[in-house]
């Protein structure tokens, strides 16, 4: 028994320290994946704080995470945005290709990929 309480201990502490948080919700997930998502459109990523979440259920069962936030712009000044990410349901944390709310990011990124603003 003190052997399989060991072995459960360090999976455990290996999956703490790999950053797999087994407690972590997933509505938290789902922001953390819309963050990541958001992050790709901008300057200087690293600048993303998250100022407030907000959950979205939708009438089709889609759901969507709305997020408040703010980051530095290209001149290094601090601005506020928001976006909403979209989901096929509230247990899903990979982003739903089908909505045009993830479909829009991506579009604005393409773009900005091609010189066009």
């Amino acid at each position: 028994m003190d052997r399989t309480f060991k072995l459960i201990y360090a999976i455990f502490f290996v999956m703490v320290i790999q950053g797999c948080n087994p407690f972590e919700s997933t509505f938290d997930k789902q922001v953390n994946a819309c963050k990541e998502d958001v992050k790709l459109g901008l300057g200087d990523p690293g600048s993303l704080e998250i100022m407030s979440t907000k959950g979205i259920d939708l009438d089709n069962g889609w759901y969507r995470v709305k997020l408040n936030f703010t980051a530095k712009n290209a001149m290094g000044g601090r601005v506020r945005g928001d976006t909403i990410c979209g989901f096929k349901d509230k247990n899903t944390i990979e982003l739903n290709s089908e909505d045009f709310m993830n479909q829009e990011r991506k579009l604005a990124r393409d773009l900005k990929a091609l010189g066009i603003r």
